[in-house]
């Protein structure tokens, strides 16, 4: 599955595929990914367990640090059919985030706030779901630990604590994501503060034991 495309990082992965509204293609150190990233993660209301970047120079290095090793599997998420392509046949997609293998078989995925509550980031994930299986049904070859290569994983905040975690964990349920573990935040600030891990199993693949607890 996926159609080339060129990239001189060591990295790199040359995958692209479509759902229904959306293309996912390949993370690049251009103009339009640089922006991207940078409106992204200098938005306070999109990356509130962080500090918001200050200069497009921090995109910059963010997207070399995921291009430039193989535990990445990052895609830039594109409208098939956003209001300026129907403007305009000329008009260049629009970017609206980011999804894919954050440092896997860890995922996951960020938008920008004027899409938020129209689905793409369900319909996203469960297609790089999709791909990932098709792709790697074995795990990725990044990944070294046998276990791990049985299951992709994603991490949230408590409701509680972090705005914005609630809808997050509805895109994880309604993707197959189950509730797994605690495990305390690394945010400098916000020791004491339990983040909620989630686990989603490859096809043929089951945990030994379930966890007790549910959300």
């Amino acid at each position: 599955m996926g159609e080339p495309t060129t990239n001189s990082f060591s990295g790199a992965h040359n995958f692209t595929f479509k759902t229904e509204r959306l293309l996912l293609r390949p993370l690049r150190l251009d103009d339009t990914d640089i922006e991207l990233v940078y409106a992204l993660k200098s938005d306070p209301e999109v990356t509130f367990w962080q500090p918001p970047f200050t200069h497009t120079s921090q995109a910059s290095d963010w997207i070399k640090a995921r291009l430039e090793t193989k535990v990445y599997l990052s895609f830039c998420v594109e409208e098939l059919q956003s209001p300026s392509n129907n403007e305009s046949p000329t008009a260049k997609p629009q970017v609206i985030g980011l999804c894919g293998g954050t440092k896997l078989p860890e995922i996951g995925y960020m938008y920008r706030p004027s899409v938020w509550g129209r689905g793409y980031a369900t319909e996203a994930l469960n297609g790089f779901i999709k791909f990932y299986w098709e792709t790697f049904p074995q795990g990725h070859p990044s990944i070294e630990a046998a276990e791990e290569k049985e299951y992709l994983l994603a991490t949230t905040g408590p409701p509680d604590e972090h705005p914005n975690s609630a809808s997050s964990m509805a895109v994880l349920k309604k993707c197959g994501f189950d509730f797994w573990e605690y495990s305390p935040s690394p945010v400098p600030g916000e020791s004491g503060v339990m983040l909620l891990g989630w686990r989603r199993w490859g096809p043929g693949y089951s945990p030994e034991e379930v966890p007790e607890g549910s959300f």
